[in-house]
């Protein structure tokens, strides 16, 4: 925990914000995906929380990469407006496509100045073409290498790339035909989901099945949903946290499964049961397995 320390004082300093920081409490986490950095204002000064990863893996580029977000916040130029910030709850898609392009401006100047970094070009690239189920890999990637190659963006440009990229787009030149992959991401997204779905005779308990599916593509970030020749499964960084299994006569199987105590709960679901309880119930394993401890 010293070496943290040692490192984010040190970051702070060559990035010259050290005066702006009053206080830094840094705590661990199993996973890198997990690292984050949190700031609270107070008297015009900061106080930083960070999420970092146990392991020491470019620890010092990892580090560094937190706290260019909190660098960008800093500086005026940058024009941070929370105001405008997608809402997750409400624009998910648009959030995320926020947050990737974000982080991708942090870890292209981290590249150019020559620091090693968990984040690197490669795989800032899978990330973007991940969520981007929408384009063809070619499209994604001339869309990434201009986003990539970007020298600086305002907070306002961030939003309004994330709001339209259609603009990067129409600047590739490509023509986005049905391609292979575009076809399996939609498969893979619909068709099997779709063959459980089928189950069930009742339009109205489909509705409502599409709706708790719809729900947790949304408001369970990075989680994904797979088919199996049994029922649909939720996963979140390899780990299944909810198992929905369709059966004849309108009726659902929902399984919620705690990873981290090997306890699970199954839940049978009508076309009159209370979906609001049951999304509150899903949201909430969800959070159980991929929050870490709050400041």
């Amino acid at each position: 925990m010293e070496e943290k320390r040692i490192i984010a004082k040190d970051v702070i300093n060559s990035l010259g914000i050290a005066q702006s920081v009053r206080s830094i409490f840094i705590e661990e986490t199993d996973s890198p995906w997990n690292e984050k950095a949190l700031i609270k204002r107070k008297k015009g000064l900061l106080d930083v929380k960070l999420t970092i990863w146990k392991d020491t893996l470019f620890l010092y580029g990892r580090i560094y990469h937190l706290f260019l977000y909190i660098y960008d916040v800093l500086n005026p130029n940058f024009q941070y407006d929370p105001k405008i910030t997608p809402d997750e709850d409400r624009e998910p898609k648009i959030r995320d496509r926020y947050n990737q392009i974000w982080s991708l401006y942090v870890d292209s100047r981290i590249e150019k100045i020559g620091i090693e970094n968990f984040y690197d070009k490669a795989l800032r690239k899978n990330l973007f073409t991940d969520i981007e189920k929408e384009l063809s890999w070619e499209e994604a990637d001339a869309i990434f290498q201009k986003l990539w190659e970007k020298d600086s963006y305002t907070y306002p440009e961030i939003i309004d790339y994330a709001y339209n990229l259609n603009k990067l787009r129409e600047k590739t030149g490509i023509t986005n035909h049905k391609t292979f992959e575009i076809e399996m991401n939609e498969f893979l997204r619909e068709s099997y989901v779709k063959k459980h779905i089928d189950k069930l005779s009742s339009n109205t308990f489909r509705d409502i099945v599409n709706e708790l599916l719809n729900f947790a593509a949304y408001h369970c970030k990075d989680a994904h949903v797979e088919s199996s020749y049994y029922g649909i499964s939720f996963i979140y960084q390899r780990r299944v946290f909810a198992e929905m299994i369709p059966a004849r006569n309108n009726l659902l199987f929902l399984t919620l499964l705690d990873a981290r105590s090997n306890l699970h709960e199954t839940y049978k679901i009508t076309e009159g049961s209370d979906i609001g309880a049951i999304q509150k119930t899903i949201k909430g394993m969800y959070n159980k397995i991929s929050l870490p401890s709050h400041f």
